[in-house]
């Protein structure tokens, strides 16, 4: 907030303080100490506090107000001074004393901040008041006091670390030991086996699937290109074959066509080309066929295939003479 609001504010503060308006002063007074005003004016806050008999707020705030020495003038001070001390008068004090730093301590079910120190004090009510402090690592302390008005009250809280758990030892038996009779016993059942796996269960079932798919794919798009390719090589021939007929020239024309049948040559030679390129299309889509398809029947004979509790395929290569072959064994 820049400076001119802020001071807006004091002043603010300032008239209803000087009005007896008690309420609005502490509003004007506490905006401006949040947005980081200094000095007198947390002392006024507290000063508008304890005129609207809000006494345990009042002292804290100008008891805090008062350890700035440039809070105040020397006259504002005294007065100050004067109002926390008529404050104190009205409520009680409870003097912190803590074995370890950082505890979380409430009074009374009221949250203070965890203590970077180990000493402090808090004002409070008149009154009966539970001290309950915790701290990971140590069991929770607690104490209960009776404050008086105008009175401290000490309070010393020692944490203990938490014991750990020990496993509880074994009970002796109190049974005389007797010799036990041998008792045959019969061979323990064996252990459920699980299902194996069907062949296109898991991931080399997927991989299976999939080369069974592609297989497919590049075999259909193989015989697409086959045809074609017999089509365009049809086409071309009958082409040819009509020119020749008609010019009554066994040579090939087209090897060096003339003007007047040069559109009919482009238009064989196209056809000529397109079989050419469907039939190396379909060359390839077969190759790939082919390759993926050893793929696939690689992964069945490598993994086999298990199906309930029947053995998977085997196999075993063999050489008899000069001969030589691969032996199945198992179910698929």
């Amino acid at each position: 907030m820049p400076n001119a609001e802020l001071q807006a504010l004091i002043r603010v503060g300032d008239t209803a303080r000087n009005q007896g308006r008690w309420e609005r002063a502490e509003e004007a007074y506490y905006l401006a100490y949040r947005l980081g005003a200094g000095g007198r004016v947390r002392c006024e806050w507290g000063m508008a506090l304890l005129a609207l008999r809000r006494r345990v707020d009042a002292a804290m705030a100008i008891d805090r107000c008062l350890k700035d020495p440039g809070a105040g003038t020397a006259a504002e001070r005294h007065r100050y001074t004067d109002g926390l001390e008529r404050a104190r008068r009205e409520v009680g004090q409870i003097d912190f004393d803590l074995s370890h730093q950082g505890a979380r301590v409430t009074i009374s079910g009221k949250v203070r901040d965890r203590d970077a120190s180990t000493t402090g004090y808090v004002y409070v009510e008149p009154g009966a008041h539970t001290i309950k402090a915790t701290l990971p690592g140590f069991l929770d302390v607690e104490q209960t006091v009776q404050v008086d008005k105008g009175k401290a009250v000490q309070v010393v809280l020692r944490f203990v670390e938490r014991p750990k758990e020990a496993p509880a030892p074994a009970r002796a038996s109190t049974q005389p030991v007797t010799p036990r009779k041998a008792v045959a016993r019969l061979p323990a059942k064996p252990l459920t086996q699980p299902e194996p796996l069907g062949p296109f269960d898991g991931m080399a079932g997927a991989q299976r699937i999939c080369g069974i798919g592609v297989t497919a794919l590049a075999l259909t798009g193989g015989l697409v290109a086959s045809g074609l390719a017999a089509q365009y090589g049809e086409e071309a021939e009958r082409r040819a074959a009509g020119l020749r007929r008609n010019n009554d020239d066994s040579s090939w024309i087209c090897a060096s066509p003339s003007s007047k049948h040069a559109v009919t040559c482009a238009e064989i030679n196209d056809f000529y080309d397109a079989h050419e390129i469907a039939r190396d299309v379909a060359t390839g889509f077969f190759i790939g066929a082919g390759v993926v398809a050893a793929a696939t029947v690689g992964s069945f004979i490598y993994d086999g295939v298990e199906r309930s509790r029947r053995r998977p395929v085997r196999v075993v290569p063999m050489i008899n003479g000069d001969q030589a072959g691969i032996s199945f064994n198992g179910v698929w």
